[in-house]
């Protein structure tokens, strides 16, 4: 059974740890963050992706793409996004499609999030990796399809 795209308390859990965790990358980016409590250890820095776009996994060449959806530029100063295209579409349409679409061609499932205006599906990218589609937009203007580095 598919979950619906449009959950407002979905939604509104998504914004809350959207929000959250923009706010600890802030953080972490200023050099503000507080030092782990005793015997838990800080997460590396080389397991954050690097600046360069240079350095951004390719995507899989069997890797789903939604029907009739266009290709977006990829900014250099996001080197987690992988791909990124837009649809006229409606959002749970992609959400669907990736839902079904990602197992079907060996990306495992790891967590469903849908919501609003934005909507998560984590899965098992190349090389064992948790990767994310982001499905993210509103009625009136292009809905945007993302494939990002996971986040912690």
């Amino acid at each position: 059974m598919k979950r619906s795209f449009h959950t407002p308390a979905a939604g509104a859990a998504l914004c809350v740890l959207l929000a959250l965790a923009a706010g600890c990358a802030e953080e972490v980016a200023s050099g503000d963050a507080s030092p782990s409590p005793p015997g838990v250890e800080s997460p590396s820095v080389s397991e954050a992706p690097s600046g360069s776009p240079a350095s951004r996994p390719d995507l899989p060449a069997d890797f789903p793409t939604f029907p009739g959806a266009r290709s977006a530029l990829l900014p250099d100063d996001d080197p987690g996004l992988i791909a990124a295209w837009t649809t006229d579409q409606l959002g749970y349409a992609a959400y669907d499609f990736y839902v079904d679409g990602l197992p079907a061609a060996g990306y495992p499932i790891e967590g469903l999030y849908p919501g609003g205006e934005f909507a998560i599906i984590r899965f098992r990218g190349t090389g064992g990796a948790v990767w994310q589609v982001v499905v993210h937009g509103l009625i009136a203007e292009p809905v945007r399809i993302e494939v990002r580095l996971d986040r912690p």
